[in-house]
């Protein structure tokens, strides 16, 4: 009590000081601005301050924002020039061919056909039949002749309206943040076995023949 006393005492003589000056000069219609400009002065920080706090920020858009699931779509979307309905083949492809309920071997399959669009002799092979520069697209890769039978046998359409399963999760981070799980190009059904391959989930495909280095895009 006497701190706060003590503290207060200063407080007291200026204000009398003040209400003098406003007595001897007649300047009470001064006091409200007076007092609304001494609170934004303590509430308000600096300028600097203010710059100071956002060069501490400064982060990647996209570290800073959370997006929704239809917001990363839309942007892969733009960065894989695909349309919607391309897109839904793509994931109805790829969910097919993976363990359906397993986000480790969707994401792997899906890696798959990315690492086909960096590879020079898919590339070739497919633009081949679909006309130059289709073969860096994910989309035609999953329509090319005689590679994915659930697209032939039209059993991956039951999956293209998918997105709800952790699969089709799997498929909007990869495409997303590109971070790559492997680096082969071909697969084959769990119960196929292949020299030098791995799988990444139980039931899961077997990934084998890696893109190398002389034949990378």
């Amino acid at each position: 009590m006497n701190n706060l006393i003590k503290n207060a005492y200063p407080l007291h003589n200026l204000w009398g000081y003040v209400r003098k000056i406003i007595d001897k000069y007649n300047c009470r219609y001064l006091v409200l601005p007076m007092i609304y400009l001494i609170v934004i002065l303590l509430v308000v920080p600096s300028n600097k301050a203010l710059v100071n706090t956002a060069n501490v920020m400064k982060m990647d858009s996209y570290t800073v924002a959370i997006l929704t699931k239809d917001e990363k779509v839309e942007t892969i979307l733009k960065r894989y020039n695909l349309t919607e309905q391309q897109f839904r083949v793509l994931c109805g492809v790829v969910l097919s061919e993976a363990e359906h309920n397993s986000y480790e071997d969707a994401y792997a399959v899906i890696n798959t056909i990315y690492n086909r669009t960096h590879s020079k002799n898919w590339v070739r092979s497919v633009s081949a039949n679909f006309g130059q520069d289709k073969g860096t697209s994910l989309y035609y890769q999953v329509i090319e002749p005689n590679q994915f039978t659930v697209y032939a046998s039209g059993s991956y359409k039951k999956y293209m309206s998918d997105t709800e399963s952790v699969g089709y999760e799997a498929i909007v981070d990869f495409l997303f943040t590109e971070k790559p799980m492997h680096n082969y190009l071909s697969f084959r059904s769990h119960y196929i076995k292949v020299n030098n391959s791995e799988s990444y989930s139980k039931n899961g495909n077997n990934y084998f023949g890696e893109l190398n280095d002389e034949n990378r895009i």
